[in-house]
């Protein structure tokens, strides 16, 4: 097993059992349990409010979904908003710790349901399952040679004329020289140091990394799937001053994806 990926799937099962909502939508003042449920879940559907927004503007963008990919689901904050807008959801992620909440907090929601994937790769889903597939600040916590793996893999679940929608960051902290300093100091480390770096400035016993990629190399990447890119909408998921995407883009019909 790929050695970022076995990284990866250890913070996120410590993150899930430590601190679950904290860990999904990081804000200072709610480490520690301080998220209240109904406000956590709120930001949920303003995230998916603002994709769907942006969906619309596209043409021949449908108003509601047959069935929906919510890649890194954590515990269900994103798959619970988009089930009032699809007849099915389906939520994976790698964190057991994250899916165990998921199912309790959507236990009276059948047409809801997470699964657990240890994999990096979708090979638990068949080719073109789903006709929207969603990932909102969570393929920016692995390296590109992960997120991009699991581009391609959207790409191939996505059902021809289906639609991808999900979040990317380019660069930190635009305009801080002091920023692109310490990401260029950590992206030198070796595999497992930078987040002993981390560990050490934020004082943290578990840390998530955030990664960065330039536009060209993801529109490029999904081009090559099979997807055509159709919007990049500037965003700042990741963080205030950080630069990064919303980016949209359709499954061509007339293309097979590639592995």
């Amino acid at each position: 097993m790929n050695a970022h990926f076995t990284r990866l799937r250890q913070v996120w099962e410590t993150l899930g059992e430590e601190d679950p909502l904290w860990a999904v939508v990081s804000r200072p003042d709610k480490r520690g349990g301080r998220w209240e449920l109904q406000d956590f879940l709120a930001t949920g559907r303003e995230d998916v409010a603002r994709f769907r927004s942006a969906l619309h503007a596209l043409p021949a963008a449908p108003d509601r979904f047959a069935h929906v990919l919510d890649f890194g689901c954590g515990v269900g904050r994103l798959s619970l908003a988009w089930a009032d807008h699809a007849d099915r959801v389906t939520g994976v992620d790698i964190s057991e710790p994250m899916v165990r909440q998921a199912r309790r907090l959507a236990a009276d929601r059948p047409q809801l349901e997470f699964v657990v994937n240890p994999r990096p790769d979708l090979s638990v889903f068949p080719d073109a399952t789903f006709d929207l597939c969603f990932s909102h600040i969570c393929l920016q916590h692995m390296p590109w040679s992960l997120a991009a793996g699991y581009l391609r893999e959207f790409a191939r679940v996505c059902r021809p004329g289906g639609w991808l929608a999900f979040q990317l960051p380019s660069r930190p902290q635009a305009g801080s020289a002091q920023a692109r300093f310490r990401q260029r100091l950590i992206d030198a480390l070796p595999f497992g140091l930078g987040a002993a770096y981390r560990r050490w400035r934020h004082g943290s016993s578990t840390v998530f990394e955030v990664y960065y990629t330039l536009p060209d190399t993801v529109t490029r990447t999904l081009r090559e799937a099979g997807i055509r890119p159709l919007a990049q909408i500037p965003d700042q998921s990741a963080g205030e001053g950080t630069e990064g995407f919303l980016y949209l883009g359709t499954r061509d019909p007339a293309s097979a994806p590639r592995a």
